[in-house]
């Protein structure tokens, strides 16, 4: 059983630490975990530290754990150092198809075969990312919505080797940082919520378009009445 499965502070390797990256660095954090983050942007640490300090008040202010702090975030200089004695990966490079599936697949062969590897895609099929990995049986998408430190929910989508198991682990993990896992049982681009959204999305730009509403009308209609449901 890991760290994770008994519920003590774990190490997470953020990789890729942009306002995705930052975000669940910040979640992370606010719940006493060990951070570690890896990105190859000269700028990435700046911008993870920035984003992360400007969240903490918020957090704060709502209720960290007792263990949480700051200084529990390190950012490496190399992927390899990043990965050492990490629990949890989770992936939040570009939404590109090449560079996630290089990305996982060399994780894939520098981390133990417990640990799971999550990638925060918003909409490829994570049978693609998994495709070259050792242990794809692991792999899978975790898909958080921004700011990923406010917002719970995270979408969970296997891939055609990814293991139940998987899926009820990685579940149990992001429940024990306040999120709320929907998964995905069909694997289809852009999972669920992002194909809702795009509908709404679409119709919103119709009616603006058509001279129905305005784009302050658009909001009243959402923010007071179904986004509340």
């Amino acid at each position: 059983m890991t760290n994770l499965e008994r519920g003590e502070t774990a190490t997470v390797a953020i990789l890729g630490s942009g306002l995705i990256g930052s975000g669940w660095a910040a979640r992370f954090l606010a719940h006493g975990l060990e951070v570690r983050a890896w990105d190859p942007d000269p700028t990435a640490e700046k911008v993870l530290r920035d984003n992360v300090e400007n969240a903490w008040p918020l957090l704060s202010e709502i209720g960290v754990a007792d263990d949480a702090g700051l200084e529990r975030l390190r950012f490496e200089p190399s992927l390899e150092r990043c990965l050492a004695g990490a629990d949890f990966v989770q992936e939040n490079a570009p939404d590109d198809v090449t560079l996630k599936q290089e990305i996982i697949t060399r994780v894939s062969l520098m981390v133990e075969s417990r640990v799971m590897i999550a990638s925060s895609s918003s909409g490829i099929r994570p049978s693609l990312l998994q495709s070259e990995a050792r242990h794809p049986e692991r792999v899978l998408v975790g898909h958080p919505f921004n700011p990923v430190y406010l917002l719970p929910l995270v979408e969970l989508v296997g891939g055609n080797r990814t293991a139940e198991s998987t899926i009820v682990r990685a579940g149990r993990f992001y429940r024990s940082v306040g999120m709320r896992p929907l998964h995905t049982r069909v694997e289809i681009d852009g999972y669920i919520s992002d194909r809702l959204q795009q509908v709404l999305f679409h119709e919103a730009l119709y009616m603006i378009r058509d001279g129905v509403c305005t784009p302050a009308e658009i909001d009243a209609a959402i923010t007071g009445g179904p986004g509340l449901r």
